[in-house]
């Protein structure tokens, strides 16, 4: 009765104590039974190389969202947020307006500026006054959201009253993030809490306002 290898399945000669194709010691009888289910070479290939493949796709799968994840955050209202948080930590104005609505470009001249010299600065010059003048800044995200059409339509409304020649239908989207943030020098420090908002004009994330938060927190 011819003999097979019960790891690979190759036939075995007479006198083999072990598999010339992959090495597996004979064990006897039991490796000589009539209708052993022995798996070819070519078959355990293939189970190998489907096995490699789906190790490969995880891999693929888990570097694709680890590369998205990190992208999201200098991408749409996430990287301008970091980049407005950057400006008003440095109290840069030019930032801030490059970075602004365009709504502004229907407004007095020189608005958007004020604007932002005032309530950034007010926050600013705050912290000087609590913690001193070589203070650090920190900030704490503690929640992002997008407006609810309620609130949105109110505020459009808003908009198209103050700026009549701006067209409040390139705005598709409004996000607001409840943003804490810390000044600390030594064993002083001072928190504020602050939202920005941001709206999506057209493919462009903008800044619409930087203001002190509320108590308000229907969205």
């Amino acid at each position: 009765m011819a003999r097979f290898c019960g790891n690979c399945g190759t036939k075995l000669d007479d006198n083999a104590k072990v598999c010339g194709q992959c090495g597996t010691p004979w064990g006897g009888e039991a490796a000589n039974i009539s209708g052993l289910k022995v798996v070819s070479p070519e078959k355990k290939n293939k189970v190998k190389k489907k096995v490699k493949l789906v190790a490969v796709m995880a891999v693929i799968i888990v570097v694709a969202v680890i590369a998205f994840n990190i992208a999201s955050k200098y991408t749409g209202y996430n990287g301008l947020l970091r980049k407005v948080m950057t400006a008003y930590e440095n109290y840069d104005i030019d930032t801030l307006v490059s970075l602004s609505s365009d709504m502004y470009y229907y407004g007095t001249e020189d608005f958007v500026e004020n604007y932002f010299e005032c309530n950034v600065g007010d926050d600013l010059d705050s912290f000087e006054s609590s913690v001193g003048h070589s203070y650090s800044i920190s900030y704490k995200i503690n929640e992002i959201y997008t407006l609810s059409d309620r609130k949105r339509a109110t505020l459009l409304e808003t908009i198209e009253s103050t700026y009549t020649d701006f067209d409040v239908s390139t705005i598709g989207k409004v996000v607001v993030a409840d943003i804490t943030v810390t000044a600390k020098q030594g064993s002083k420090s001072d928190k504020k809490d602050i939202q920005v908002t941001m709206s999506k004009e057209g493919d462009a994330w903008k800044l619409l306002y930087i203001e002190k938060s509320t108590d308000d927190k229907v969205k």
